[in-house]
């Protein structure tokens, strides 16, 4: 290519134009690629999420820490929690607490349960962290409530 610059000689331009233009081409091709690869990568991401995201509305009564789903999807950690964030806008407590409070809330309307039996029956193991949790998303204590919310559905 030097050497065409450099000499010029008879067609030189139309050549170096022919080079630049591979040049680009194969450019465009790289990228089109790195972006099939990016977009392939993230819908299998996307999936893995969804089912972890199905795993946790189905089993939120349960224990789970971010290494045992990690364990259980195959998935790093650190990946999991970045992926997580990304695909669902919460992190992965922010999100299972959600499921529980969502599902304290319904309890503590069309049941008598003792809310100690409906923190256990969500998955809190400590009454006062779920008074707390429930009390950070509702703005209310879970007593109050299924006091305001009993009354106005009756």
């Amino acid at each position: 290519v030097f050497a065409e610059f450099a000499k010029r000689p008879p067609g030189y331009e139309f050549y170096l134009k022919t080079l630049l233009f591979e040049l680009l081409l194969f450019i465009y091709r790289s990228v089109q690629a790195a972006s099939q690869s990016v977009r392939e990568t993230g819908g299998v991401i996307h999936r893995k999420i969804f089912e972890i995201v199905d795993y946790l509305n189905r089993h939120y009564d349960q224990p789970h820490t971010i290494a045992d789903i990690s364990r259980r999807f195959f998935i790093s950690p650190s990946y999991f929690c970045k992926s997580f964030k990304d695909s669902t806008g919460f992190t992965f407590t922010e999100y299972l607490n959600n499921v529980r409070i969502k599902e304290a809330r319904s309890l503590l309307v069309d049941t008598e349960l003792k809310v100690a039996h409906i923190a256990e029956r969500v998955g809190f193991d400590s009454l006062t962290h779920f008074g707390r949790v429930f009390k950070e998303i509702t703005s209310l204590s879970p007593l109050k409530y299924r006091r305001i919310y009993r009354t106005s559905t009756a």
